[in-house]
């Protein structure tokens, strides 16, 4: 046997040691570069819930969840949405002609729609049926917003982040029901890694109220998946008059 068929034997029987008594190759190794015995890579969300409670010093509240589904892509990219939402609420207010008026609100919708996702910015718009009942006790003739309707409802949002330390947002809806409608925008400079604070403007209201809002928001806070935000301020309404309000809102993703 020559000195190169030497080397060769020598060779392939070492590799022969190795690959029995060496440390067994993992799948995830060759196609992804990490070790399957490694932390998992996050994976994006899907879904989002959204629950905001909302009150008001002329005894006005309620309280909203709104679901939104990805069921194509994650929701960090572009893509169809799909958005189901509920909400419950009372409020009072005094009439000219019957007095002291109790009111109840329950209403639900199923949008669907899509979302733009950019480096830094994202804007969503969605259409769709929605269905509402108002009631209020005593009947107070003046007021057409009572009832059970169902008509068409448009809404959108989008999140900005201009610079690092900076941010506007805002959400908006329409409904057919009884002309209902509700805005609210955010201005926000950062003071904590993903967390603003700023000035915030809102109007609300349907085919028997007007109402204006001028406030101030934290806007961010983390703890796991879920994220937190809180606004106070005052209100100016065409049939209660002036007041405060005070918004808790949180958004869970998975």
């Amino acid at each position: 046997m020559n000195m190169r068929a030497s080397r060769t034997l020598a060779f392939i029987v070492a590799s022969a040691i190795l690959m029995t008594f060496g440390p067994p190759a993992k799948a995830a190794d060759w196609y992804t570069g990490v070790p399957a015995d490694g932390p998992p890579i996050p994976r994006a969300p899907r879904a989002a819930i959204d629950i905001a409670l909302d009150g008001t010093s002329q005894a006005a509240y309620s309280a909203t969840v709104i679901g939104t589904i990805a069921p194509f892509t994650p929701m960090d990219r572009s893509g169809f949405r799909i958005r189901g939402s509920g909400i419950v609420g009372t409020y009072q207010y005094n009439s000219t002609d019957v007095g002291k008026v109790n009111g109840t609100l329950v209403g639900g919708s199923l949008l669907m729609g899509y979302e733009w996702v950019f480096r830094r910015a994202t804007a969503a718009i969605y259409l769709g049926g929605e269905i509402v009942n108002t009631t209020i006790s005593p009947n107070d003739p003046n007021n057409q917003a009572k009832g059970t309707s169902a008509g068409l409802k448009i809404a959108g949002d989008f999140f900005v982040t201009p610079t690092d330390a900076t941010m506007v947002a805002g959400v908006g809806s329409y409904s057919t029901n009884f002309s209902s409608y509700y805005t609210r925008l955010k201005f926000g400079m950062a003071f904590a890694r993903g967390v603003y604070v700023g000035p915030e403007v809102g109007a609300l209201g349907d085919n028997f109220f007007t109402q204006w809002r001028l406030g101030a928001h934290v806007t961010g806070f983390k703890i796991g998946m879920a994220q937190f935000g809180a606004a106070v301020g005052f209100l100016n309404d065409r049939v209660r008059g002036g007041g405060v309000y005070g918004t808790v809102d949180t958004r869970l993703t998975f």
